[in-house]
């Protein structure tokens, strides 16, 4: 897996290229479009991407050759002139994406356009995290989701992981929550599904997804905090994903911020900010067991609007923590929108006045006007979506690339 802009392709400058690049580029920026917007007329494309008309019929046609698109007439046609053609993504290209978390694997087909297909959850029972039984549980639950569309041509499996995943070959470094240190994970299960595996950060995903279609939408610099078990960060900086020189940046969730705390992190450490704001500290101090989830962090939610004081005194706490780390983030990546996820998202509805007075508490290098705090617009599936589509950037990149792939039964997935 490479590095890429998470921006999609502007109109293609001519200046330099070869015509065989130049046409690549047009393919590329013609096909985001249609990707990225659903159906659109090839009149629309022509005022966006600054082409001709006959510049983009060709390259429509290519792309339906490609099997990448198709074309129709419009649904309501015009009194006169002839009516612009409506492009429109063909939905049984599709990617799969898979999210491994702490306390459950998400599968879900998505079609090229951005449609969900079809979804799948199970959930870990306590000892499965091992990265074997990960790969086996989601390997059958892949294989699940493929026999209900099997006309579908894959374009290949991102995964989400919550860890550090090294950018060139998907190598999880550390992923504590799961208990993985320096696993294989992209290889051993390419192997096992027999076709082309991407693997990246949760919440690197995560600011991916809502960078393209979320909350994040025309905003280049953008801090995608997701909060479960533990505490990730994506960024874009000029919307481009900083990942660092091997892609272990943007581990927020182990900035120190409680020099006395003696509780220890999972990685090891003391006073991260997962240890104050992760979703079982909420439990365990409004008097619940750990580990009940994005659930039992609702069920502490209603219980403290219904009155209940210890829920609402836990909430209080992580409210000001939560303000405590997000006061960091502002400092250093100097964002402009911060889009919180996960459990993180729902902490910070039901506390934002909380959160609002810590940040005011200190000062800011950036005023507090200046960013924007949004809850994610999908919720706990933003990082599954960014898996999906890291599968379709390659193909996005270079539609010819397409004829390389195989389909699900020729790879011998199962």
């Amino acid at each position: 897996m490479t590095k890429r802009s998470a921006s999609p392709p502007t109109s293609p400058t001519k200046t330099g290229l070869g015509q065989d690049q130049l046409r690549r580029n047009n393919l590329s920026a013609l096909l985001t479009r249609v990707h990225l917007h659903g159906s659109i007329s090839r009149a629309s494309l022509t005022r966006g991407l600054g082409l001709n008309r006959s510049t983009i019929g060709g390259l429509a046609a290519t792309l339906e050759d490609l099997g990448l698109v198709t074309e129709r007439q419009p649904s309501a046609v015009r009194q006169s002139g002839r009516p612009s053609l409506v492009l429109e993504p063909r939905r049984d290209n599709v990617a799969v994406a898979v999210d491994i978390g702490v306390d459950r694997i998400v599968t879900a087909l998505v079609a090229l356009g951005g449609d969900v297909l079809h979804q799948r959850q199970r959930p870990h029972a306590p000892g499965e995290h091992d990265v074997t039984h990960v790969i086996e549980s989601a390997a059958q639950m892949v294989e699940d989701l493929l026999v209900a569309e099997p006309a579908a041509r894959c374009l290949g499996i991102g995964v989400s992981v919550p860890g550090a995943v090294r950018d060139s070959d998907g190598f999880v470094r550390f992923a504590p929550n799961l208990g993985w240190v320096d696993q294989p994970f992209t290889e051993l299960f390419s192997e096992r599904v027999g076709t082309r595996v991407f693997t990246g950060n949760d919440a690197n995903l995560g600011v991916l997804a809502e960078h393209l279609r979320g909350a994040a939408v025309g905003h280049a610099d953008v801090a995608y905090v997701n909060g479960s078990v533990g505490i990730g960060g994506g960024f874009l900086v000029g919307g481009v994903p900083l990942h660092g020189s091997r892609g272990y940046a943007g581990e927020v969730g182990h900035l120190l911020v409680d020099g006395s705390s003696t509780l220890q992190c999972r990685c090891g450490n003391v006073g991260c900010w997962e240890t104050k704001v992760g979703e079982n500290q909420l439990l365990v101090r409004a008097g619940r067991l750990p580990g009940g989830g994005p659930e039992g962090v609702a069920e502490v939610i209603a219980a403290a609007a219904a009155g209940e004081k210890r829920a609402a005194d836990a909430l209080d706490d992580v409210g000001q923590w939560i303000g405590a780390g997000l006061r960091a983030v502002i400092n250093v990546f100097n964002p402009e929108v911060i889009v919180l996820g996960g459990s993180m998202a729902a902490l910070w509805q039901a506390r934002q006045d909380v959160v609002d007075k810590t940040l005011d508490r200190w000062t800011l290098m950036s005023p507090r006007s200046d960013v924007i705090i949004r809850a994610s617009a999908f919720g706990l599936a933003s990082p599954w979506r960014g898996a999906a589509e890291m599968v379709f950037a390659p193909v996005l990149a270079d539609p010819a690339s397409v004829l390389e792939l195989s389909t699900p039964a020729q790879a011998g997935v199962g």
